[in-house]
């Protein structure tokens, strides 16, 4: 099923300031997205409610993210690390995405990983 996707207006703002490579990894998955969906994706996909569990602020950290329907989603730059299976392929950057439905992804954030950083709340406007 196909994805629709928009952006906040600090995502693109970020997207002045990225590489040729970082801006087609990056459109590479809106394609992937508006053709097919969630489905088939090479990198890893998941909700950032995984907050480690040694994070001082864990628990605020989780509910901020179940709160903005946030995720985040491996693109593959500069390469993607393929020791494990197709599908939940690892990177050095991360999307960060709202998703509310399976039917659209509002990108809001792109930031390198690990460590996992949530977006903070004025890339969400």
């Amino acid at each position: 099923m196909a994805v629709k996707v928009s952006y906040s207006q600090s995502f693109i703002e970020l997207m002045k300031s990225l590489s040729t490579q970082e801006l087609k990894i990056i459109g590479d998955f809106i394609t992937m997205l508006k053709a097919s969906g969630f489905t088939s994706l090479p990198g890893r996909n998941k909700p950032s409610t995984g907050v480690s569990e040694n994070h001082a602020r864990r628990l605020q950290l989780i509910q901020y993210a179940i709160e903005n329907n946030l995720w985040h989603y491996h693109v593959g730059h500069k390469v993607y690390d393929q020791k494990k299976p197709f599908g939940d392929w690892t990177s050095s950057h991360v999307v960060h995405y709202q998703n509310e439905n399976s039917q659209s992804a509002r990108f809001v954030h792109y930031d390198s990983h690990p460590p996992m950083k949530l977006p903070a709340a004025n890339t969400l406007k």
